[in-house]
């Protein structure tokens, strides 16, 4: 059922805005919206705060072509149901205030909750120091139990994160090697690339003298 009490912003973050932390992309988003005039919902209380929430937070250095923001607009207090902004006008409003590195994809009443989030895709391009083919390495690798040391609330613990691994594909050419991956990004079983590269780092030589490598995400997946 399409929740019109929300307007969903996808949006991309690229270049050097990969490197804000995000509390510093929400300070961003929240400014950016006050600035385009889009009425917006506060919280309550002494210290009233926008109601935004966003879907899936991404991690510093990480590109992104759909991140997601449910941004809760104020309603007609006369006609129940009845939003006062649509997305066409957050659209119009919001674009001319993005600064570079912040793209609009799009604006929509979204159908499903960000609870409904089961995955997302990544690509992560490694660029080799030789043109080693080791692209059946990699699969052999991933289609193995790999664990990894996670950090927890209760401190560093070693998981099996193949489970949560749910598809991998391997392209090379030459010394350019692309890992496309989806990865379980449920609100309990969340799985960061990073754990994907450092597992495969661990079982491939030619892979742990990387030291740079990028990360993009390319889609978020809901159920």
């Amino acid at each position: 059922m399409v929740n019109k009490n929300i307007i969903r912003f996808e949006f991309t973050k690229k270049d050097g805005l990969k490197y804000i932390s995000h509390l510093d992309l929400q300070r961003a988003v929240a400014r950016i919206i006050k600035r385009s005039n889009i009425p917006i919902r506060y919280t309550e209380g002494f210290n009233p705060h926008p109601k935004m929430v966003f879907g899936l937070p991404l991690s510093v250095g990480c590109e992104s072509e759909c991140e997601l923001l449910d941004v809760y607009i104020i309603m007609d207090e006369k006609r129940p149901g009845v939003p006062l902004y649509t997305p066409e006008e957050f659209k119009r409003d919001i674009k001319p205030n993005l600064p570079s590195g912040l793209g609009f994809v799009r604006a929509f009443y979204p159908e499903k909750s960000f609870t409904d989030i089961k995955s997302a895709k990544y690509k992560i391009s490694v660029e080799l120091n030789d043109a080693q083919d080791i692209c059946e390495d990699i699969i052999k690798i991933l289609a193995l139990p790999m664990t990894v040391t996670k950090k927890s609330k209760s401190g560093p613990k070693e998981v099996d994160i193949s489970p949560m691994i749910f598809d991998y594909q391997v392209e090379q050419c030459e010394k350019n090697l692309s890992l496309y991956l989806e990865l379980s990004a449920a609100q309990n079983e969340f799985l960061n690339p990073e754990y994907v590269m450092s597992g495969l780092k661990n079982n491939l030589t030619i892979l742990n003298k990387i030291e740079y490598y990028t990360v993009l995400r390319s889609a978020i997946v809901f159920k």
